[in-house]
């Protein structure tokens, strides 16, 4: 069984270049190795040492993490070659403290028993986010993090999904396990726990192969688990069904530099910073949901232009605009800007201009208009942005600098601009002398 399930996990899980990419990520194949750059760190897994100069091959992955000001990380297997990590330590890795590896066939997991009276394990709730962040952040290092998991974001079109799961009692946070679905694999991962508690991992796997009727089309549904674990969470696990598989450790390195803090790119789902420039554009443009359909307040340096044209999500005129809006936005960006996609009721995201959409970088995850929904690109600031009104079928774009970089490409590209300031100054009919 365990030779059948480190088989699976070297196949599935090792060397690979997932479907769809985790939020803010780049993800390279550079010969016997994947290579993933998150801009704040980057990993590196090697399967193969079909290679003839491996002391080059890392030397190449120091060079390029470091014109990134990257730190990589590189998990090493005890089933991989003794080579690799005597290369590392060679090219001035730092080897981090051994964990075990283990892994698991769902079916052989036990079905949660019932709990003692005012014990109950549940999802958990937004407002305890900071809290378990905490209590993941001071448990000893395991798979990942609960923070990068979150960065993550959700991919649910591709059946990647994560989840946090609480053990409580008589409403007290005890534990929480932090998982996610692989997508496109056999495997849902366990990122961690935070204490030794097979009812969580009883409760893990249940979900991992739950189909709610959202997910009822996901391609795959997980058959096994994966998990590494230190010290007393080890036999936690075997006790759940769980077989060791193998030993692993983080090998570490680091460039000259200071990494950035926060990825380029971040899905934005119940976070308070996703609240905080909804009100404050929100009052800033006078608009809500309610009245997005007559516009908003468009401030004096803005323009307007019909987009009455577009009647399709893949039209090529609207590839034409977005790919005009993006490099404008580019252009005008600043130093540590924040650009805010947002939808009235619906899950937002935020990215660096700087950092995205350029070569190497992850690809441009914002949009100016769409066909059926109100859209809104904002800086952090207010001071630049878009909105797209789909009844109205037009393209509000405001501020100097982002104006500067569009006006002419999209009136040559649209026509005569509606309004200019909120007034009207094309396409309107006049009466009289």
């Amino acid at each position: 069984m365990a030779e059948a399930l480190l088989t699976a996990y070297d196949n599935q899980l090792r060397d690979r270049v997932p479907q769809e990419l985790r939020w803010g990520a780049v993800i390279e194949r550079d010969g016997p190795l994947v290579r993933t750059h998150y801009g704040t760190h980057g990993t590196v897994d090697l399967t193969s040492l079909v290679c003839d100069d491996l002391a080059g091959l890392i030397r190449r992955q120091q060079e390029i993490f470091a014109v990134r000001c990257e730190p990589i990380e590189w998990k090493v297997h005890s089933h991989d070659s003794p080579l690799l990590a005597e290369a590392l330590r060679d090219a001035g890795f730092i080897p981090g403290s051994e964990r075990t590896l283990l892994a698991a066939d769902i079916a052989d997991i036990p079905s949660p028993d019932v709990l003692q009276s005012g014990m109950r394990i549940r999802p958990y709730l937004h407002g305890e986010r900071e809290r378990l962040r905490c209590m993941a952040a001071a448990a000893q290092e395991q798979r990942r993090p609960l923070t990068e998991l979150e960065a993550d974001g959700t991919a649910r079109g591709t059946g990647s999904e994560m989840q946090i799961l609480v053990l409580e009692y008589d409403g007290r946070i005890l534990d929480a396990l932090w998982i996610e679905r692989v997508a496109d694999t056999d495997f849902a991962a366990i990122g961690g726990i935070t204490g030794p508690r097979p009812e969580l991992l009883n409760a893990a796997a249940a979900w991992a192969e739950w189909r709610d009727i959202r997910h009822v089309y996901r391609p795959r549904t997980p058959c096994h688990l994966v998990a590494e674990a230190v010290g007393a969470l080890v036999p936690a696990y075997l006790a759940a069904g769980f077989h060791e598989i193998g030993r692993v450790s983080t090998y570490r390195w680091a460039p000259v530099g200071e990494p950035a803090r926060e990825r380029p790119a971040k899905q934005l789902l119940s976070d308070p910073e996703h609240d905080e420039i909804w009100k404050r554009f929100e009052t800033r443009f006078e608009v809500t949901y309610e009245t997005a359909d007559r516009g908003l307040a468009e401030p004096p340096a803005s323009a307007t232009w019909h987009l009455d044209a577009v009647d399709r999500a893949d039209d090529s005129l609207l590839a034409e605009v977005e790919a005009i809006v993006a490099r404008g936005l580019r252009a005008s960006a600043r130093p540590g800007d924040r650009l805010y996609r947002l939808k009235w009721y619906i899950s937002g995201s935020r990215i660096d201009p700087t950092r995205v959409g350029g070569p190497g970088q992850p690809p441009w995850m914002s949009y100016a208009y769409l066909i059926d929904e109100h859209v809104i690109q904002v800086t952090e600031d207010l001071r630049m942005g878009t909105f797209g009104n789909w009844r109205e079928a037009s393209l509000c774009v405001f501020g100097d600098e982002l104006l500067a970089h569009v006006d002419d490409d999209l009136t040559g590209l649209l026509g005569t601009v509606l309004r200019r300031g909120g007034r009207p100054v094309g396409n309107v009919w006049s009466f009289g002398p």
